[in-house]
């Protein structure tokens, strides 16, 4: 059997291509509509977005801490000149020996009070007792000497004018009794410094103070300059302190000085500048300042170490701000002002700089006013600002 094709089956008539053209025509023209839909959508929002004006973003305030600013306010203004050095007594003696003999007693230690006049110390006086008489003894002799030679110058005195004897006899009494007379003299001097030598075998203090050192003990045959005893009166007391040399012309005599020593805590004492030495210490190059100090009660002792202020010159009511609050453009010199929260730029003229530099004193400030004194660069005039706590 042969199988027969149909062409109607086999090929689509032409109403059917073209039904099927349409359709696809369609699509594609709403494909395109919806996609022209979509981009003027975005097109316009993107208009939308770029007509609107964007808003400036917001500045916040500098923030200042209480310790960055100050409160302006008449103060008094000093400055001082800073000394150190040791303490020492103002008044001090070292006692030696006066006689070359041997040491009997020994009445006091070291650390001992001790009043004028006190005695300290005894030599044997045996040997200076027996030397002081036979000097005495000497000079009598010398001076019934003595009288028998006057009396011979007086003799021939007078038979020289009546001229009985010879001129040669009279100058010959006349030398004689000179002479007696010169060694009378010299006798007399040697009995005084035996009697002196009895009186020094008796050691006594010459001052009111305290026995700082005792360098000899009983028994001891000392000779004549050897050392006994060291007293000093802590009455009053001086510090040696150094300042350099280019320091010192601010520094004069009856200057107040506060003093502060090792070991007395916040205690401060009142002193004086007594004496400036002429002369600056080789190698060092500074000059000694002397400070006097009332000590009625003993409580400084020699060799503490001291630290004191001088004060040299003061200013009351005076308006000052610190030296990091200066400062300088075109115009001079001015400060940073908090005014109801923003900086203003107040202008100043400046006297002179106390505690080394750290202070200005100005003029063109009324008190209260609120200075910034922090070193901060991007600070201006203008500028709105914070402070955390109120300055004081």
């Amino acid at each position: 059997m042969t199988a027969t094709t149909d062409p109607t089956r086999s090929r689509p008539t032409g109403r059917r291509r073209g039904v099927r053209w349409f359709t696809a025509t369609a699509l594609v023209a709403g494909a395109l509509a919806a996609a022209g839909v979509a981009w003027q959508a975005r097109m316009s929002g993107q208009a939308a977005v770029t007509a609107a004006p964007a808003a400036p973003p917001a500045v916040r305030p500098f923030e200042l801490a209480a310790v960055e600013v100050a409160r302006v306010a008449p103060r008094t203004l000093e400055e001082r000149v800073r000394l150190s050095g040791s303490i020492r007594p103002l008044e001090q003696t070292s006692l030696k020996s006066e006689v070359a003999a041997r040491l009997t007693e020994v009445l006091v230690r070291e650390g001992e009070a001790v009043r004028k006049g006190q005695v300290l110390a005894r030599f044997d006086t045996v040997e200076l007792a027996a030397r002081l008489r036979e000097k005495e003894a000497n000079l009598q002799g010398a001076r019934a000497q003595l009288d028998y030679a006057e009396k011979t110058r007086a003799k021939n005195a007078t038979l020289r004018q009546k001229q009985i004897v010879a001129e040669t006899s009279f100058d010959q009494a006349l030398s004689a009794a000179q002479a007696q007379q010169a060694a009378v003299a010299a006798l007399e001097a040697q009995v005084a410094l035996a009697r002196k030598s009895l009186r020094d075998a008796v050691v006594t203090s010459p001052i009111d103070g305290m026995v700082a050192e005792r360098a000899v003990q009983p028994g001891e045959n000392l000779a004549v300059n050897a050392k006994l005893f060291t007293v000093v009166d802590l009455s009053r007391v001086e510090v040696e302190a150094t300042v350099p040399a280019e320091t010192v012309a601010r520094l004069a005599p009856g200057q107040p000085v506060t003093v502060a020593v090792d070991g007395f805590g916040d205690r401060r004492f009142t002193g004086t500048i007594a004496r400036i030495n002429p002369m600056a210490q080789t190698g060092s190059r500074a000059i000694p300042v002397y400070i006097a100090i009332d000590n009625p009660d003993g409580s400084l002792r020699g060799g503490m170490f001291a630290v004191g202020e001088a004060l040299v010159d003061r200013a009351d009511g005076a308006t000052a701000v610190p030296a990091d609050a200066l400062r300088h453009d075109g115009e001079g010199d001015f400060v940073l002002v908090v005014d109801n929260g923003r900086l203003e730029r107040r202008g100043v003229s400046v006297v002179r700089t106390w505690a080394r530099g750290d202070m200005v004193q100005v003029t063109g400030l009324p008190p209260g006013l609120t200075v910034v004194t922090a070193p901060l660069p991007g600070l201006k005039a203008g500028h709105t600002v914070t402070v955390t706590a109120t300055a004081g």
